[in-house]
């Protein structure tokens, strides 16, 4: 090592500068480096024979001898001792992602998830069967939906007069607890009228009454009775249906249920005594035509008239009246008195019996169907002030019970490998 360290110097301090300015000469002088161990002749290089090493100033022929290419060093290995180097620690491995924790669900056993808000508005019709009001009056009208007729059934009870029909409507909002139970709550109005009519006491009637006595079979206690009110309420039902069909498109439930509220009493009953004796008055003539019980039907045969003893004030006039006449009768058609007249008698009354707040108890059945689980059609029926029967229309929406919520998965854990760290 140290004669080849020895002859690189003595062969770079010999060759003029301008010589190794030469690429050709740089690489002769490569080429002439003998390799480490080869021995030379008495200590100096060996030079080739017929190869000339003479500077010249001119462009050196191009050289026969191929210039070898330098070749990569070797990587240095790091100085000290083995035990002191620091080996670079592997980088680590990402640890997975935590899956995400199962979100509990409500279902049943009909399966998938169903929406539990719906708001919607019902209507129908309501009917205060002639029988219950048979049970306080001997006589009355009432409104059954079903025209002028009067049946057998209803005649016998003591039903003089039928006309219209009453109704119910409001709005409403559910909450579907479970495809089995309802929670409804509703706000409506409902109105009941009945047309004009005599009602007669049932105590004011013996049964074994044929005609007018004054006594046990009094007429004369008929009072002309006009009936119209309205009913505003409040209600909570609580409805159990039980599933027939469920399928992802339609779903069909039959049930029933019941419900409390309160109602709010609009508008009135107002009547009117038709006087004593029992008369008729047509075409400005007074008759005797009020002596049967099924005579209070027709205003004609039995007509209001003015009556003292019901008049604390007697301060009727005759000519206030829509047609002036001395004995005071009403203007009447066959089925309906002038309004005007009965109040000019001074004791047409407000019944005074109906309290302005009435307690509502409702039962009911009902069957619903529901498509695509958004618009449900109801249609029911029961009894609360009175018989009924509607349907209602809902738009159903809200957080579906039973349906997964969608889980975030977690990020992966960001990291840097570290880097390569010496002592040195």
């Amino acid at each position: 090592m140290r004669r080849f360290a020895c002859s690189l110097v003595a062969a770079s301090l010999a060759t003029p500068a301008s010589a190794m300015a030469s690429p050709y000469a740089l690489a002769a002088t490569m080429a002439a480096q003998p390799a480490e161990g080869t021995p030379t002749s008495e200590g100096e290089d060996a030079v080739p024979a017929g190869v000339d090493y003479t500077p010249t100033s001119s462009k050196a022929p191009p050289s026969e001898t191929p210039i070898p290419e330098p070749s990569e060093p070797a990587p240095a290995e790091p100085e000290g001792p083995a035990d002191d180097r620091i080996e670079p620690e592997p980088e680590p491995e990402a640890e997975p992602a935590p899956a995400p924790a199962p979100t509990e669900e409500r279902v049943d056993k009909w399966g998938g998830p169903f929406n539990k808000h719906g708001i919607g508005v019902r209507g129908g019709i309501t009917v205060i069967p002639t029988w219950i009001l048979s049970k306080f009056l001997a006589t009355h009208g009432n409104a059954l939906c079903r025209g002028g007729n009067i049946g057998n059934f209803a005649e016998e009870r003591g039903l003089l007069k039928q006309d219209g029909c009453n109704f119910y409507i409001g709005g409403e909002y559910v909450y579907r607890h479970s495809r089995l139970f309802d929670i409804v709550a509703s706000v409506g109005y409902q109105h009941a009228h009945a047309p004009d009519s005599y009602w007669l006491d049932k105590d004011e009637w013996a049964d074994d009454c044929e005609v007018h006595d004054g006594g046990r079979c009094n007429l004369s206690a008929a009072d002309y009775t006009e009936v119209n009110l309205g009913l505003v309420y409040l209600e909570a039902d609580f409805i159990g249906r039980y599933p027939v069909v469920v399928t992802k498109d339609v779903e069909f439930g039959i049930g029933g249920g019941g419900g409390i509220g309160l109602g709010i009493v609009t508008g009135g009953v107002y009547q009117t005594n038709m006087g004593t004796p029992p008369l008729g008055y047509q075409n400005g003539m007074m008759q005797n035509t009020c002596q049967r019980l099924e005579d209070l039907a027709d205003f004609t045969r039995c007509t209001p008239h003015y009556d003292p003893a019901e008049d604390p004030d007697m301060d009727f006039d005759p000519n206030d009246l829509s047609e002036p006449n001395p004995l005071g009768f009403a203007k009447c058609s066959k089925d309906k008195c002038d309004k005007g007249d009965l109040e000019a008698f001074g004791y047409r009354k407000k019944q005074s019996d109906i309290p302005p707040v009435l307690p509502v108890v409702n039962l009911m059945l009902s069957m619903r169907l529901i498509v695509k689980d958004v618009f449900g059609i109801t249609v029911s029926g029961g009894f609360n002030t009175g018989f009924y029967f509607g349907a209602s229309m809902a738009y159903f929406f809200g957080k579906n019970i039973g349906k997964k919520s969608v889980a975030t998965a977690a990020p992966e854990t960001a990291f840097r490998p570290r880097p390569y760290l010496s002592r040195f």
